[in-house]
């Protein structure tokens, strides 16, 4: 295999991708969907917020529940629902439903006049956030000041440990539809950009010039290397437009790559069967839906088993969980030997697949 040889074809197929609006299309439109999303889901919230439960059935407890958000919106905006069951408001702070879950026991305010309230539970996530914890602050002067006597009620924080905390709990809505955008982008360049360059060259039997000069190994070869390079710089662009946070880049950088594999060995082989870049353009859509859902479905929890079972069998699905993880500073997922694996079956068994049937054409 001659690297001067597959270098040579590179280039120039990312000279005729350049020259083609076709291929910038394809690469344009998933890059601008992420800094749409980052746009439509700021960073920052422009007040902090919380969801506080204020549990209890008495009176007090609905006095609490009226009156804490009057006593807190110069600071932060509150949403206070009611909830008897204590249990269950414990329950609603370890899935990430709320912030914060205040016990009001009966008798409370008029304890609190005769000196004699006792402390008051607050369940708060072990990693309560600074909002989370000026809420507890402030309860005690609002419960002071429906006793009307000097602050006398302390309230004990509690940490509850969270459940199975979901992919948007811990990285965010925008950073979990911009990370599923750069999946989209790798599925854009597999299943698009890449094929078009071929399918194009088999339709113009100008292939069959790169067969006399170069093995067929080394033109698929080349071929590939040019989706991995638009994949690359794409995510590059995508990631430095949006600001996502890369905590652990080398994980990061396998999923993009093992992704980007995948979806070029795959989308090779569909360029071949087509053999028309206009036929690529009406079917690839078709073709690359199933390949995007698993992606968008990976950071769900509760799925079916057997749609779980499918969203860790796909290139896309594996991507995701494994770009994810590089975002973060600590598995969510795990498991990265099977997203290798994967990577491995759908990326190298399409390309050896059709670096045989191009071998046999070249002779």
């Amino acid at each position: 295999m001659s690297w001067r040889r597959i270098w040579t074809i590179t280039r120039k197929d990312l000279a005729d991708a350049i020259r083609d609006g076709r291929v910038l299309a394809v690469l344009i439109i998933p890059i601008a969907l992420g800094v749409l999303y980052s746009a439509i889901y700021p960073e920052k919230e422009p007040r902090p917020t919380a969801d506080v439960v204020v549990v209890g059935a008495s009176p007090d407890a609905a006095r609490v529940a009226t009156e804490l958000p009057r006593d807190v919106r110069r600071s932060l905006d509150v949403t206070v629902t009611r909830q008897a069951d204590e249990a269950k408001a414990r329950a609603a702070v370890a899935d990430d439903d709320a912030d914060v879950a205040v016990v009001i026991p009966d008798g409370l305010l008029s304890g609190a006049r005769s000196g004699r309230a006792p402390p008051v539970r607050a369940y708060v996530a072990p990693d309560a956030s600074p909002t989370t914890n000026a809420v507890v602050d402030l309860v005690p002067s609002t419960l002071s000041r429906l006793a009307d006597r000097p602050p006398a009620i302390t309230v004990q924080a509690t940490p509850v440990e969270s459940t199975s905390p979901t992919v948007l709990d811990v990285l965010g809505l925008r950073d979990y539809f911009v990370l599923a955008a750069v999946v989209m982008l790798l599925g854009f360049v597999g299943m698009m950009a890449t094929p078009i360059i071929l399918a194009e060259e088999l339709e113009k039997r100008t292939v069959e010039a790169l067969l006399l000069a170069a093995r067929g190994s080394e033109v698929l070869t080349a071929k590939a290397l040019v989706g991995l390079i638009y994949s690359c710089v794409a995510t590059a662009i995508t990631v430095l437009l949006t600001r996502v946070d890369v905590e652990r880049p080398p994980l990061f950088v396998l999923g993009v790559l093992g992704t980007a594999v995948s979806i070029v060995g795959v989308g090779l082989c569909f360029a071949y069967l087509f053999r028309s870049a206009d036929k690529i353009n009406t079917w690839a859509w078709v073709i690359l839906m199933p390949f995007l859902i698993p992606a968008f479905l990976a950071g769900m929890n509760g799925l079916p088993g057997w749609v779980d079972v499918v969203v860790q069998a796909t290139p896309t699905g594996q991507g995701m969980r494994t770009i994810v993880d590089g975002a973060l500073p600590q598995d969510l997922f795990g498991d990265h030997l099977l997203a290798v694996a994967v990577f491995a079956v759908w990326g190298l068994g399409g390309l050896l697949l059709l670096g045989r049937v191009l071998q046999r054409r070249g002779s």
